[in-house]
């Protein structure tokens, strides 16, 4: 498993700022804990996140949650020749997994 999944996994239970990549923070936050603050962070309901992934790690990412009994919701395949991998976390929120080619911007 790469090391950044084992920080998200760990992340989850220790909310918090969690380096990502160069310039780069992934920012998890406990339900409701931010409420008290000015200018809370919360997201209620279900939540889309998407994360970036090279193009080659989108078959070891499907074989990574067939393992673990994660269902796959969705592959795309964009215009741009980008694919993403949709499937969902305990909590019903959609993570996306996205290679080059899904957003103009790549």
């Amino acid at each position: 498993m790469a090391m950044w999944r084992k920080r998200v996994l760990v992340a989850a239970r220790e909310p918090g700022p969690m380096h990502a990549r160069t310039r780069q923070v992934l920012l998890l936050f406990k339900k409701r804990a931010s409420r008290a603050i000015q200018s809370p962070h919360d997201g209620d309901g279900e939540l889309h996140v998407a994360f970036a992934i090279p193009s080659s790690e989108l078959a070891n990412w499907e074989s990574w949650l067939q393992t673990r009994g994660i269902a796959v919701e969705e592959t795309r395949t964009w215009k741009l020749g980008g694919w993403s991998l949709y499937f969902r976390d305990p909590d019903r929120h959609l993570i996306e997994l996205a290679t080059p080619g899904t957003w103009s911007v790549d």
